[in-house]
């Protein structure tokens, strides 16, 4: 008798630690003036808790941001007057839209789990590059270069949640499989074989002829 009712003791101790309830019952007690801190518990975290987590949430979001700012300066740039490249514009357009959709999403999942959306959090896996003024071909270079970028940041992000042993997070690894990895398999795939067919086109006799009919080529199947 004595053994369970120490028993019920520690299962009281252990299941009261770091609860929304007991939180609630420190605030009621503190009334007529409860203190809004100790109720730090009754909140949406839980899962992930180590701090770097967050952060690479925060930073992936901030890097989407940029680079969706990057593909509608391309997409600006190959639809003015001088180049008028609408295949391209279509391209870069739909490609920044995306990204900022990408953002969009990652921001509402971090508070949707409780966390904060930090947009100084700097992308430390991107680094600052020029994309005004590319040709056709370096642009789709450089396109394929940034989704590499986001797809590769993806996968160490999700690797994180994934390995024995550590914080496993399915809910997250599942919403980075199902929002990133599949859709940026998609496009590198698309961009890879848009340059290579490109670089192709270009030994013709008269380029400019081959990008006029691959500018086409995308305004149409896009």
């Amino acid at each position: 008798m004595l053994f369970f009712g120490i028993l019920s003791i520690l299962l009281a101790v252990a299941f009261a630690k770091d609860t929304c309830y007991t939180d609630v019952g420190a605030a009621c007690n503190s009334l007529p003036k409860p203190d809004r801190e100790l109720m730090s518990n009754c909140n949406a975290k839980y899962g992930y808790t180590k701090k770097h987590h967050l952060v690479d949430l925060q930073s992936y979001a901030n890097a989407n941001i940029g680079i969706s700012f990057e593909f509608l300066l391309m997409s600006s740039y190959f639809g003015n007057y001088e180049d008028q490249r609408e295949g391209f514009k279509k391209l870069y357009r739909k490609f920044s839209d995306e990204m900022w959709e990408d953002a969009i999403n990652t921001i509402k999942y971090i508070t949707k789990r409780g966390g904060t959306m930090d947009f100084n959090q700097s992308s430390h896996f991107l680094k600052p590059t020029n994309v005004l003024e590319l040709n056709e071909l370096n642009s789709l270079a450089k396109a394929l270069d940034r989704q590499k970028q986001l797809a590769n940041e993806a996968l160490r992000i999700h690797s994180t949640f994934t390995q024995i042993n550590k914080e496993d997070d399915a809910a997250l690894a599942h919403y980075i499989e199902e929002k990133f990895l599949e859709p940026q398999a998609d496009r590198v795939r698309d961009l890879a074989g848009y340059t290579n067919d490109l670089k192709n086109l270009l030994t013709d006799d008269d380029p400019s002829v081959s990008i006029f009919l691959f500018d086409e080529y995308l305004q149409k199947s896009l």
